[in-house]
């Protein structure tokens, strides 16, 4: 097996890290038409359907999504390990902790439907506590939005429970220094029609914009059929060894490897053998999806047939 170059092993892509730069809670009765489609064919975040009020303002520990994770594990008595382990549950929550006093902030506190109160400066708010809790379900929609650092393009994600409760509620506090409060959390549960207790999509133009860009293909090819000799290839100021006429696909890659600029694992080559057929040089590595110089060559060493010559074109331009 060839050397491994570590660094294109690892492939690490600071562009992937992502960040909820702003976020956004949205609720609605079990009711309101479940999200099907938060994107266009384009990427293009749309509106939620009716019925779906925003949460508002939380506080800085933002949305806390864990979840409760039951094995069944089988125990024999010559293994000092279970020999069998199988997933029994699964459970979603999402927790958070309300700032503002709105419709969706206090109706998922107080377990009541959400058009139980009227426009904010419309009339008084009133509720009560109900002798026996009542089981509302309800759709939540979480969504975060970060930038593409390169083109500045928005990226979300966008996570939708279905059907979810609330599973737990902390004491709501009033002092005179920070918000009042009324910190939730609420269970994912399975819809019949969707058939899951959470969907989440990441999409965006800042999502389209980290689309793989092309690895450039650079194709060598001697004309004039020479009957010996050697030619040269120079890559960003770096020439190689002399390459023999009739060189393999094999045999141009380790010269180009053995630049100074070139390390294994930075350049493929296939086709050939020299001097029928062209050998193509495809950059990855530290150049993969990059639009690297063209590289020229020499065919001063190339002797015997007609005008010897080594002709070196871009087929595919890296970056595109």
């Amino acid at each position: 097996m060839p050397a491994a170059n570590f660094d294109t092993m690892a492939s690490l892509k600071t562009s992937l890290i992502r960040k909820a730069l702003s976020y956004a809670i949205f609720a609605a009765d079990a009711d309101a038409p479940a999200l099907t489609t938060p994107f266009d064919g384009n990427g293009v975040l749309q509106t939620l359907p009716d019925g779906y009020l925003p949460v508002g303002y939380t506080d800085t520990d933002g949305v806390t999504f864990s979840g409760d994770l039951s094995m069944s594990d089988v125990e024999s008595g010559q293994s000092a390990s279970p020999t069998r382990s199988d997933v029994e549950s699964d459970i979603q929550t999402a927790e958070w902790t309300p700032q503002e006093t709105n419709a969706a902030a206090v109706a998922l506190y107080e377990n009541l439907p959400l058009d139980h109160f009227p426009t904010i400066g419309s009339a008084s708010w009133t509720w009560s506590r109900p002798l026996t809790p009542p089981t509302l379900y309800r759709r939540l929609v979480f969504i975060a939005r970060d930038l593409n650092k390169t083109t500045g393009n928005p990226i979300y994600v966008v996570r939708h429970f279905p059907s979810a409760l609330r599973s737990e509620r902390d004491d709501e506090q009033w002092t005179r220094t920070e918000a009042i409060t009324r910190k939730v959390t609420y269970q994912a549960y399975i819809d019949e029609l969707i058939g899951t207790d959470s969907k989440t999509w990441i999409d965006g133009p800042g999502w389209r914009d980290l689309e793989p860009l092309s690895n450039e293909v650079q194709s060598v090819a001697i004309t004039g059929s020479p009957t010996g000799g050697t030619y040269t290839l120079t890559f960003a100021g770096q020439t190689t060894a002399g390459i023999a006429y009739d060189a393999t696909a094999s045999a141009v890659q380790s010269a180009l490897e053995a630049l100074s600029n070139v390390e294994v694992g930075d350049v493929v080559c296939a086709g050939g053998p020299h001097p029928g057929t062209p050998v193509t040089v495809t950059f990855l590595g530290q150049y993969a999806g990059t639009d690297v110089a063209q590289m020229t060559a020499s065919a001063a060493g190339l002797t015997g047939g007609t005008s010897p010559a080594v002709n070196v074109t871009t087929t595919t331009p890296g970056g595109a």
